[in-house]
């Protein structure tokens, strides 16, 4: 039998799918947390999932093969076309669809099909997803025109033989005596630390972790996760059900009897992703946000199981880019479906080529 595609607009269609959803993610190519329920679930209650919201579910005889989150817009790159594009809530640095590892080719070239039979659009656009992955070379194997329209690459921990080899590997000699001086400050004005594995009841460390966050300039800015009552609820559910699941990695640095620091990062398969830091400004001159990023690095290494982190961040990200020597290709690639889409990708290539010729004359005049 043909796999069959059902499109889910709304998060409760979402919520009706949650146990095979589940069991794709358990089985998926390559993983991705940020597109599992427990926190894109959360993530569209709190950001809405818009008129133009497109979820693409394959399935073959109840199982389902892929989950493929998506937008419909009118335009892609300043070009009349309608496009699928990745839906990402504002906190998503990973969009890699869901797709079930041993039917990937299979659910691939059943969304090309659809997609050009039922005309919904001409592009797709599928953002930050690792360069080098096994769902990229799939993607390669069943499309005939795929473009890169963004590539970067930001740091990637990958677990040495303890922290302390990896950190004399990685870093300067300059550093790690700067790291120790600023330990040694802390630890005059108290300091003790935490160290949350997997397991354990964070409850209370993830409130203090929201407040802490809140009150710097995350919180000024609004790009905090208690910056509003939607958000709120999405920072508090995904981490409270990633401590529940013992995917939850919490370290932080206390001092004077407060939290002055903390860093939170999710576990997904034998990989993790740094999701969110935080640290008290006014302790600034002691630099407690890079003493929690060494604290999870060692944290890191005690971890079962867990091979590599993904910084989760944009790449001139100085502090992990000095601390961590390993480096992730991302990218954003646009998939043409059909000639027409063939015929717009094609266009934005020659109009892309013409820019940066353009701009090595500006440079060279």
């Amino acid at each position: 039998m043909k796999p069959v595609i059902q499109v889910l607009r709304d998060w409760e269609s979402l919520a009706a799918i949650v146990s095979p959803w589940e069991e794709l993610a358990a089985h998926a190519l390559e993983p991705n947390p940020f597109y599992e329920p427990w926190i894109l679930l959360p993530a569209l209650r709190a950001q809405g999932e818009g008129e133009q919201f497109r979820c693409i579910s394959i399935w073959d005889e109840g199982r389902l093969l892929g989950l493929f989150p998506f937008e419909r817009r009118r335009r892609f790159k300043g070009l009349p076309v309608t496009t699928l594009t990745s839906w990402r809530h504002s906190a998503y640095l990973l969009c890699t669809p869901l797709v079930r590892a041993d039917a990937v080719l299979e659910c691939l070239r059943a969304l090309l099909h659809w997609i050009a039979t039922q005309g919904d659009a001409s592009v797709l656009e599928l953002r930050y997803v690792p360069a080098d992955g096994p769902f990229r070379r799939a993607l390669d194997a069943v499309a005939s025109t795929v473009v890169t329209t963004q590539q970067f690459s930001r740091a990637l921990l990958i677990k040495g033989a303890s922290a302390e080899t990896y950190m004399e590997q990685a870093m300067s000699a300059q550093l790690r005596k700067q790291l120790r001086r600023k330990e040694r400050r802390l630890m005059e004005r108290g300091m003790t630390t935490i160290d949350m594995g997997p397991g354990g009841d964070a409850s209370a460390e993830i409130e203090r972790f929201l407040e802490l966050e809140a009150s710097g300039w995350k919180g000024r800015e609004g790009g905090a996760l208690a910056a509003s009552d939607e958000n709120l609820g999405f920072g508090r559910a995904v981490l409270q059900e990633a401590s529940r699941r013992g995917r939850l990695h919490m370290v932080g640095v206390d001092c004077d009897g407060r939290p002055v620091a903390r860093r939170c990062s999710l576990i997904a398969g034998d990989g993790s992703y740094a999701f969110k830091t935080a640290y008290d400004e006014s302790f600034a001159a002691y630099s407690p946000g890079v003493i929690a990023e060494v604290l999870s690095l060692r944290g890191f290494h005690r971890l079962d199981g867990v091979e590599w982190m993904d910084s989760y961040t944009e790449p001139d990200n100085t502090v992990v880019n000095r601390m961590w020597k390993d480096r992730r290709a991302i990218e954003s690639v646009a998939v043409g479906v059909g000639a027409w889409g063939a015929f717009w990708l094609s266009s934005y290539s020659v109009l892309k080529g013409k820019a940066r010729t353009a701009a090595r004359d500006r440079l060279a005049a």
